[in-house]
């Protein structure tokens, strides 16, 4: 009984794998280089490497459970519909808005916008996961704030369309080799690969 406790303590379960998450800027928790992979299990816990996340294994592992129930928590709320606002008032700042002042409504999930949330990056947020104010995200570029307001960011197919953006027609490696159906919006059409949904590919 004593040797296994010994080997545990000494030789530790090996760490999960690494994803790659490259959301922002975020730093190592070992050497603070930047650091674009979470570890797969809590989802929290940044490395620039594997390397790095061998060496600080030992450390993370007794508060990485912690992490994961925190992280489970965090995605049950932004996964949840909340309920339908109260019309007449901001979601985005509360004020009540009075005659001869107008607020943008998404017709899908209630929120309602004043003229000063409509353009904020995160007020100016509705609760749907697919698209703000009736705009589906997957014909837009990639952009960290495409989200659902909750914190849960859209990480479904894109396929803009260069034209209707006013820009130049993107290049063929962008997009997938063959057309099929959109998981967002279902229309059959080539959508990026995966590696260009990253809004950081596009800064």
């Amino acid at each position: 009984m004593v040797i296994f406790t010994l080997a545990a303590i000494f030789m530790p379960d090996p760490p999960p794998p690494l994803d790659d998450d490259r959301c922002g800027y975020a730093f190592c928790e070992v050497c603070t280089a930047e650091a674009p992979y979470a570890c797969s299990a809590c989802k929290t816990t940044r490395y620039c490497s594997s390397r790095c996340q061998n060496a600080g294994w030992r450390n993370h592992q007794r508060e990485c459970k912690i992490h994961q129930k925190l992280h489970e928590m965090d995605v049950r709320i932004a996964m949840t519909r909340p309920k339908r606002p109260p019309e007449g008032i901001c979601t985005g700042c509360n004020a009540q808005v009075g005659e001869g002042r107008r607020l943008a409504m998404c017709r899908e999930c209630g929120y309602q916008a004043c003229g000063s949330c409509e353009s904020h990056h995160s007020r100016g947020t509705c609760y749907c996961p697919n698209a703000n104010f009736g705009k589906r995200y997957c014909q837009m570029e990639p952009r960290w704030y495409h989200s659902n307001g909750r914190g849960r960011s859209y990480a479904g197919d894109r396929h803009p369309d260069p034209d209707a953006l006013g820009g130049r027609p993107y290049p063929s490696d962008v997009y997938e080799p063959a057309p099929r159906a959109c998981d967002s919006c279902g229309t059959v059409t080539r959508v990026f690969k995966k590696e260009y949904r990253d809004p950081w590919v596009w800064h």
